[in-house]
């Protein structure tokens, strides 16, 4: 059984904006998986190929462990945007 993940460098000053960073690298990093290993039926829910592959995607680190390592290390980078480009692509709220 794997150990739980402690954090072991200095607390970030912010740790909601510590989480979304995390947040999406772990999204990406399962996004990458989602395109080096097309499961079909992830496509089409309809097909009834069967999907055989090679991998143990149960073996593989998942993804939010993966980010969260990487943060500890201080491997990701991360800016803000600009007060322009968020008045430039305002998000609107329906």
């Amino acid at each position: 059984m794997k150990k739980d993940f402690r954090f072991k460098g200095e607390r970030p000053d912010d740790m909601f904006e510590a989480i979304t960073v995390m947040a999406k690298r772990a999204h990406q990093i399962n996004q990458k998986r989602s395109e080096d290993y097309p499961n079909p039926k992830m496509i089409d829910p309809d097909n009834t190929e069967e999907f055989d592959s090679d991998v143990d995607f149960d073996a593989m680190e998942k993804p939010a462990s993966i980010a969260m390592k990487e943060y500890e290390k201080g491997e990701i980078k991360f800016e803000y945007e600009s007060e322009e480009e968020i008045e430039e692509n305002p998000e609107t709220e329906e």
